[in-house]
Order: structure tokens, then sequence, then C-alpha cells
């Protein structure tokens, strides 16, 4: 949205703003859906790319029957737990390489390695290792969203404030006490940015693994109905897993500001 449209919804009364606001936000992705619509048996034929209406059929059925849920819940299970684990590898390794000289030529060769491999191409090194299941899928979001927070965490610990280090180290604050006392706290903000990034790649990550490599969870759901030509279904649960992620970047964007207030 452009700054002129923005300055004329501030204008408005309060109550009407936030409406304001969530309509023009939405305006594309009503683009979008308008677009498909038309785009289905004309452009392209209707069993190949079912309309709109007919996935949101789809989406309505795999709510009523719960078949989506089971599989929805392992995804969310897979995407908490290595997202979770990325983020506590990845704080204290990058506060630890901001922190450490030694740490940091240690990892620094080891994060420069392996940044541009597309973690999807571990997937088949993954299943030799671990299998094809929920390890695996744990795997890949664990390394697709380490970087991300790595990045921040140890940006941030280098750009604490020197004097504040410098004050503590007077008062003879130890180097432990230093880290939880001044360094993390100050660079809470950098660490929530990051793990503000690592969200939407985590759900990236994962759909891609549970396409290759297992036998349950949402990314499955969509390779099987593919591959039975199911192509309503397919995208029914594409758009399902969509919407969950973009509530759950919304939701955690809303915490992010909570927490920001405090900090």
């Amino acid at each position: 949205m452009g700054h002129a449209t923005s300055q004329r919804i501030e204008t408005l009364p309060a109550p009407l703003q936030g409406i304001v606001q969530t309509i023009f936000d939405w305006i594309p992705l009503g683009i979008l859906v308008v677009l498909w619509e038309f785009a289905s048996g004309t452009f392209v034929a209707e069993s190949i790319l079912p309309p709109p209406t007919i996935v949101l059929s789809r989406i309505v059925e795999l709510i009523v029957t719960g078949d989506v849920f089971s599989h929805l819940f392992i995804s969310l299970f897979r995407i908490t737990v290595g997202l979770g684990l990325s983020i506590l590898v990845g704080v204290l390794l990058g506060i630890g390489m901001a922190r450490s000289k030694p740490v940091e030529n240690f990892f620094d060769i080891f994060l420069s390695m392996t940044y541009p491999i597309p973690k999807t191409a571990l997937v088949p090194l993954a299943i030799l290792w671990l299998g094809v299941g929920t390890e695996t899928a744990i795997l890949i979001v664990f390394l697709a969203c380490l970087l991300p927070v790595v990045l921040n965490a140890y940006n941030a610990a280098n750009d604490v404030n020197q004097s504040l280090v410098w004050a503590a180290q007077m008062m003879g604050t130890s180097e432990r006490a230093m880290l939880f006392k001044v360094v993390f706290p100050a660079t809470i903000p950098e660490i929530m940015t990051g793990i503000r990034q690592a969200v939407p790649i985590a759900f990236v990550a994962l759909v891609s693994a549970e396409l290759i490599a297992s036998n349950q969870g949402m990314g499955y759901l969509i390779l099987t109905s593919g591959q039975i030509g199911n192509y309503p279904r397919m995208f029914a649960n594409i758009v399902i897993i969509s919407a969950v992620a973009f509530v759950a970047v919304r939701g955690f964007e809303e915490a992010r500001n909570r927490v920001l207030v405090w900090t």
C-alpha cells in the first residue's frame, strides 16, 4: 500500500481504520482468487486446475469428516520440534560465535559451506540415517531454520552496546552472568526477527520433506492426492497448510510485538 493511501486511512475515525486496513490487506488475495476462477476452465482444464468454489467444498469436506486433522497435527508437531530445536541451538550458537573467536572460527566454515545447499537435497541422506518419517522431517526443518536464527543472534550479540558491557565488567559481572543479564536481553529483538524469518521457512521445508520422505502429514496428503489425480483434494490440502502457515506467521508477529513492548 502506498504512503498516500496510508495517510488517508489515518484520517478516518479509529474504529474504521482497522476495517479499511484489513480490506486493503486482503485485496491482492481477492484478485488472485478471481484470476484463478477465471483461468479454471478457460485457459486450463478444470480437471487440472479446479476452480476455487470446488476447492472450497473439498476443504469443508476434509474439515467436517476430520480426515485432515491427524495429518495436520503430525505436520505441526514436526514443525514445532524442528523449529524449536533450531531456535535453541541457533541462539546459543549465534551468541557463542559473537562472544568467542574460537567458536566463531570453528562454526563459520561449517555454516558457510552448508548455507548454499538446498535443505531438501539432504533428504535422501537423512532417509539413510533416520529412515522415512518424523525424524527425517524434523531434521530438515531444523537445518532449514537454523541459519536465520544463528545470523540474527550473532549480529545482535555483536551490536550490543559496548558501554553496557564495560559497565557490567566494572561491577565485577562474570562472563556467564554477562550473557544472561546483558547480552541476551539486548539481543531479543533481533532474535525474534530471526525466528519470524524461520517460521515460513519451516513450513516450506516441512512440506518439501513430507513430499519425499513421509507416509503421514500434509505433504504426504498433497502428494498422494496428486498421484491419483484428485486435484480438488490436492489443492484443498495446499490451501489448508497455507492458511495454517499464514496464521502461524501472523500469530508470531502479534506475540513478538507484545514481547518487544517490554524490552
